[in-house]
């Protein structure tokens, strides 16, 4: 990603919206259909960033973080995160042992050879290990936004599914999210397009003010009150869930 992702998510991951509901979303989703994870837990969070959600899970996991960005990795030191590496997936050093459970929030769309990825992940994962993944959606929503965050590619959940079979896991769960806020976002996106505001886009987070950021907040962290009870048609991203089994 460029560097200025790096300094803009550290200074918003605590307070913005996108943020702080997909946190919320995404580690009760983890505690629901993976309760079998404890403080004992050895996860790997790949692509950590700077580190804001492997901080908000630390308190119920044995966290370790994973990113080739030494920027990040100091982000992830002021947090009081430690086991960290710098390093990518098939990088890491021989000596460390493989995880329970892998984690990649928005980070297989940076990568172009996102088969060879999760073949990697599958590598440094016990058996019957879970794998927790989410990648945004709809290549017909492509925007400035994604060309700031230097992404390969948008998916459908169908695409997705596919190349986490064909790596040997096994989907336990699987849904689109971020829908409430789905028919908003993408009437901005358009009428960016049409206005010509998108190609003046920069900033990788979208400013808004404290009383929008409340409201979307809310708005988007109702879905924690249906998933993962149920499977979401559409969203602006894809989550999934799955377990490792023999190739």
């Amino acid at each position: 990603m460029q560097e200025i992702v790096y300094h803009t998510n550290y200074q918003n991951e605590d307070t913005y919206w996108w943020f702080t509901a997909r946190n919320i979303i995404i580690s009760k989703i983890i505690k629901k259909i993976i309760p079998s994870l404890s403080e004992q837990s050895r996860i790997l969070d790949i692509g950590c960033g700077t580190g804001g959600f492997a901080s908000y899970i630390s308190k119920d996991y044995n966290i370790s973080c994973l990113d080739t960005s030494e920027t990040a990795l100091d982000y992830c030191r002021k947090r009081g995160l430690s086991n960290l590496y710098n390093s990518t997936i098939d990088s890491l050093p021989p000596e460390v042992e493989k995880f329970d459970a892998a984690i990649m929030l928005d980070v297989l769309e940076h990568i172009e050879d996102d088969r060879t990825a999760l073949n990697d992940v599958h590598s440094i994962l016990k058996e019957g290990a879970y794998y927790v993944m989410t990648v945004p959606a709809y290549s017909w929503m492509w925007s400035k936004h994604d060309e700031i965050h230097m992404h390969y590619r948008r998916y459908t959940k169908a695409e997705v599914l596919n190349r986490i079979e064909n790596s040997g896991f096994k989907v336990k769960y699987s849904s689109y999210f971020n829908s409430f806020l789905f028919l908003p976002a993408f009437l901005k996106r358009k009428i960016d397009k049409i206005t010509g505001k998108e190609e003046k886009h920069k900033d990788p987070v979208d400013k808004v003010s404290p009383g929008m950021n409340k409201l979307f907040h809310k708005i988007f962290a109702l879905e924690s009150k249906l998933l993962p009870s149920i499977s979401l048609p559409f969203g602006l991203s894809i989550i999934v869930i799955a377990q490792k089994s023999g190739k």
